[in-house]
């Protein structure tokens, strides 16, 4: 019993912490880059060029510590939640963003936590690995 308070008092901290987020999806995502200890903006603005002109764009996640990769999630209250994942993911791309765009259908997976991280590594590596990319473990040899 004791314990079930002090979880309960960790969790009311936590939730005073949270930005706000838009849906229970979007803080799942937020407290399961917290546990692997991902830092993140929460809704941070960027510049996207779409159809001939600029943009403001608010992904859900910005991740500055994996060169300003974003998580976009797109809800099941879109139009289209598949044709809009796909949309997204090809605009990030032509805008040289590297993106994971993640949808109430990814979320439904059981090990979604695991698939997202390992999606984030990949595209890290496959970022860092370009001709041309500066990291610090490559701008010393």
């Amino acid at each position: 019993m004791k314990n079930e308070t002090k979880e309960q008092k960790l969790d009311d901290i936590l939730i005073e912490l949270d930005p706000l987020y838009e849906s229970v999806d979007e803080l799942q995502i937020g407290r399961m880059l917290d546990e692997y200890g991902i830092p993140f903006f929460y809704k941070q603005p960027i510049v996207i060029y779409n159809q001939s002109r600029n943009e403001i764009w608010k992904p859900a996640f910005t991740l500055p510590g994996y060169a300003g990769f974003v998580i976009d999630y797109v809800p099941n209250s879109a139009q289209n939640p598949k044709d809009e994942i796909t949309r997204r993911e090809q605009v990030y791309q032509h805008n040289q963003i590297p993106a994971v765009v993640f949808g109430p259908e990814d979320m439904s997976k059981p090990n979604w936590q695991k698939d997202l991280y390992t999606k984030l590594k990949q595209l890290y590596r496959d970022v860092v690995d370009q001709p041309g990319c500066l990291t610090t473990s490559n701008a010393r040899s």
